[in-house]
């Protein structure tokens, strides 16, 4: 009877002590920082960038006597349907001294005109909200007053002609293998047959509403002492010589210019550029905050990736990337100084699971097929996260600027409440042993 009582409360014990162990030690939800520590914002949720016809913000103005176009992030000069110095104000760095389009035949502006005569008058210039727009019987120039500098051009048969500063550093390719051939020749197809035919087409390649520049075949880069801008070439051909870079089509040729955002004056910008153009790094999505509203902007180097923004919560932004290309890749992720208090580090989990950071040269060598791996940057304006992509389906990514909860090793309490039922069981064991041998 007496060996019945002991193994009753020996189990009593074990059922009691366990059931301790699994309530949190000081009664209330594990903190994982200190409780003074505030929890920064990383962003509120993203209203699109071209909302309400692009009257917000950041507007750009135009004096049409002194050929000024100015505003926060960029400036520029046009008079007589050339731009001069088209500058980049975030570092005073001009990217584009001159720029004009020379056109040799008139193509049919009348079904885009119809849709949006409120907007463009044929061979007329002005600014709408943070666009400056310009167009003539040939060509079409959009000019956005955003973090990226984008322009989206269009000329048809005709030549678009780039003089970039002398002191500044080219570098192209004429097949960017990164880009799927068959993708951009269905792009290249879609500009030349429904550019001025298709309203929603037209409307979101010139002056790019889907927040969206689209990779080609053909891209140029900029490095103007460590102020960069890259070029894509859509349904034309390139030539450089010198400082003047000539882009020419029998069709119509779109041309998308963008300085994207974090990658200016960082200190591995070339380690970047490298990995840009050697297939490695394959989009961008920039976070920025203009004027009190969060911005969002994708640059696709590969046409194959999908890479967009999902969600965002007040200390983390989820994004959804896939590809029709099933190798690996690395996309990053550039959130400004602006959109976020700077803690310095970032976070990053892949598919719910939170995943190991590394160094950027370590980064662009991986090879896995399984594990993603992520590294940041901090640069002036804000930080660079890179997330290596092991393999594809559809995939989530989600960077936050505080640590996730993690398994924690136990605390000091909690070995204590590990040794008080090990001692409990063991005085079971002695009191049990010693009452067998009175017996």
């Amino acid at each position: 009877m007496k060996y019945k009582l002991m193994i009753s409360l020996i189990m009593v014990a074990i059922i009691v002590l366990s059931m301790v162990m699994v309530l949190p030690v000081n009664g209330n939800s594990t903190s994982y920082a200190p409780n003074n520590a505030s929890v920064p914002s990383i962003n509120s949720t993203i209203n699109g960038h071209f909302k309400a016809e692009h009257n917000y913000g950041a507007k750009l103005t135009y004096n049409s006597t002194t050929g000024m176009i100015s505003g926060q992030y960029l400036h520029a000069k046009f008079k007589n349907g050339v731009f001069t110095n088209l500058t980049d104000n975030q570092t005073s760095t001009t990217l584009i001294s001159k720029m004009y389009a020379n056109g040799t035949s008139i193509f049919s502006l009348s079904s885009f005109l119809k849709q949006q005569e409120h907007l463009l008058i044929n061979n007329s210039s002005y600014t709408m909200g943070d666009l400056f727009l310009h167009m003539n019987s040939t060509s079409f120039f959009a000019l956005h007053n955003n973090p990226s500098m984008e322009t989206n051009i269009a000329v048809h048969d005709g030549e678009l002609h780039l003089n970039i500063p002398s002191y500044a550093t080219t570098y192209n390719t004429t097949n960017n293998t990164q880009v799927n051939a068959s993708a951009n020749a269905k792009f290249d197809s879609n500009v030349n047959s429904s550019m001025f035919g298709k309203v929603s087409t037209s409307t979101q390649l010139m002056l790019g509403s889907n927040n969206h520049i689209s990779a080609g075949r053909k891209m140029i880069m900029i490095d103007n002492n460590g102020t960069v801008a890259m070029i894509f070439v859509h349904n034309g051909n390139f030539v450089i010589k010198h400082n003047m870079i000539t882009i020419s089509s029998n069709h119509t040729a779109m041309v998308s210019i963008v300085a994207p955002p974090g990658l200016q004056n960082m200190s591995h910008s070339k380690m970047v550029m490298k990995n840009i153009f050697n297939g490695k790094i394959s989009a961008e999505a920039a976070l920025n905050l203009v004027n009190g509203t969060m911005t969002n902007s994708t640059i696709n180097y590969n046409s194959s990736i999908g890479l967009k923004y999902a969600k965002s919560t007040s200390t983390t932004n989820t994004f959804n990337v896939n590809s029709s290309v099933h190798h690996s890749t690395i996309i990053s992720i550039f959130i400004g100084k602006n959109a976020t208090k700077d803690t310095g580090n970032a976070y990053v989990k892949f598919d719910g699971s939170i995943i190991t950071k590394v160094s950027l040269s370590t980064l662009v060598n991986e090879t896995s097929t399984s594990k993603a791996y992520y590294s940041d940057i901090n640069t002036s304006s804000g930080m660079y996260v890179f997330v290596y992509v092991p393999h594809f389906s559809n995939h989530t990514v989600q960077v936050s600027n505080t640590a996730y909860p993690s398994n924690v090793s136990p605390n000091i309490t909690e070995y204590y409440i590990i040794g008080g039922i090990i001692a409990v069981i063991a005085i079971i064991g002695i009191v049990a042993v010693v009452i067998k041998k009175r017996k």
